[in-house]
Formats: structure tokens, C-alpha cells, sequence
């Protein structure tokens, strides 16, 4: 008999995007394992909250899910500063930066498209069949 799914399995099979951040969070867990390293734990931070923020949209009204999705992209940006900052201070490798940047080009990616299939201001235009 297999073992249950779990809630984030659950969660992972209706919302692709978890996945995704899930990977991503292991990718900034990479940079330099120091104690004093606030830059890898700022960066942990802010995937664990994006993740939070994605499994709280999940369940809110299409208004209170763009303004989320909203500051979701605005975390996206702070992580790409910190990346940007990792690989100019030397705390990850040229092939670690390619990988986290274009994991998190892709996650913006889906976030914008959720964004844009939701904004109330293109329900407003859409003409009524």
C-alpha cells in the first residue's frame, strides 16, 4: 500500500510554482555555509516567505491574491540583488549564479503570468460573451 501524500506533495501537484521554490531555496542554501553569512540567511528568509505568501494566495479572493502576487515579485527583485551580491562578493561560483538566476528568471516568469491572468484591471476590459 503506498505511503499518503504529503501536504506539500498535495500542494505541488496543484501549484507547479511550490515546486519550483522549493529548488530554489536549496540553490540559496548554497551560498558560503558560514555562521556569519547574513546574505545566505537573508536569502533563506525571503524564499521561505515567498513560499509562504504563495501558499497563503492560494486560498484568498482574486484581489487579495494580486496584491500578494504583487509583493511576491517585489521579494523576487530582492533576491536577485542578493544573487547579483553573492556572485560579486565571490560567495558562489559563475555556474551556481547561471543556475540561480535562471531559476529565478523562470519563477518570475510564472508569478507574472498568474498576475496577469488575475488582474482586475483586465477583467474590466474583457467584453462580456
Amino acid at each position: 500500500m503506498p505511503l499518503p501524500k504529503t501536504i506539500f506533495e498535495n500542494f505541488s501537484e496543484k501549484f507547479p510554482l511550490l515546486q519550483k521554490f522549493y529548488g530554489l531555496y536549496h540553490l540559496v542554501s548554497d551560498l558560503a555555509k558560514n555562521e556569519e553569512n547574513t546574505l545566505r540567511k537573508s536569502s533563506e528568509i525571503t524564499v521561505l516567505e515567498i513560499l509562504e505568501m504563495i501558499v497563503i494566495s492560494t486560498r484568498q479572493s482574486k484581489i487579495d491574491k494580486f496584491q500578494t502576487l504583487k509583493q511576491i515579485m517585489r521579494k523576487l527583485d530582492t533576491l536577485k540583488v542578493f544573487a547579483d551580491m553573492a556572485k560579486d562578493v565571490k560567495q558562489i561560483s559563475e555556474s551556481k549564479y547561471s543556475e540561480l538566476t535562471l531559476s529565478l528568471e523562470g519563477v518570475s516568469k510564472m508569478i507574472g503570468g498568474w498576475t496577469k491572468a488575475i488582474n482586475p484591471a483586465n477583467a474590466a476590459t474583457t467584453p462580456a460573451k
